[in-house]
């Protein structure tokens, strides 16, 4: 999956990342992608580990081999 970060009052895109968690049993819930990708980008020091509240999160799916040819 594909996570973005994006600063609510600006709309500026902070990070994007691609996030797989592969595991059995049912599919990770969203806010372990959100989760996981606001971990990354704390560790990068690109947001402030306070404010998390300011930020929003997109999550995409990848483009399969076919929708990327198209």
């Amino acid at each position: 999956m594909n996570v973005a970060i994006i600063r609510s009052t600006t709309k500026d895109v902070i990070a994007r990342y691609e996030i797989h968690m592969a595991e059995n049993g049912p599919p990770p819930s969203d806010d372990a992608y959100f989760d996981e990708a606001w971990q990354r980008a704390v560790r990068e020091r690109l947001v402030d580990v306070q404010r998390r509240g300011e930020y929003d999160f997109q999550l995409q799916r990848p483009k399969t081999l076919y929708e990327s040819s198209v």
